[in-house]
């Protein structure tokens, strides 16, 4: 179960990061206001090109492949929900990096999911004993 935790904790800071990334690249390239098809390609065209969305893309795919890692590892039902440790993460990086300020009302809700995700976390698998992995095994067909 260590492993699944610390893959989840570098996971949700890959996660969390990926999302102030691109909040910063959306900002430089403004709020979508229009429609038209053309309009909204030559939007979507600078928001990809832009550096900040770029590299929270990156960020994104790190998050997703360390998932991945996670699920070879855990079940769903426990490694999911400990992707909700982006939420405490993201928090901090919005105040630091974007200047945002978080309401305690809005901290109050962070602390009950991550205390949902301990919760999981302490119930193990769906036996009540910590997650192991099942053995799959693979007949071949006989001729």
């Amino acid at each position: 179960m260590a492993r699944v935790i610390v893959a989840m904790i570098g996971a949700s800071l890959a996660g969390a990061l990926a999302q102030v990334l691109m909040r910063r690249g959306m900002q430089q390239v403004g709020s979508l206001e229009t429609r038209a098809p053309v309009e909204l390609l030559a939007y979507f065209w600078r928001a990809l090109c832009n550096p900040w969305v770029i590299a929270g893309t990156v960020m994104s795919a790190v998050f997703y492949f360390a998932f991945l890692a996670v699920l070879s590892w855990a079940e769903v039902s426990v490694a999911l929900p400990l992707t909700a440790l982006e939420y405490i993460i993201v928090a901090f990086l919005g105040i630091v990096v974007l200047g945002e300020t978080v309401p305690t009302l809005r901290w109050a809700g962070i602390v009950l999911v991550v205390a949902g995700v301990v919760l999981i976390g302490l119930a193990g698998g769906a036996d009540g004993h910590p997650a192991s992995k099942k053995e799959v095994t693979h007949e071949q067909p006989s001729p």
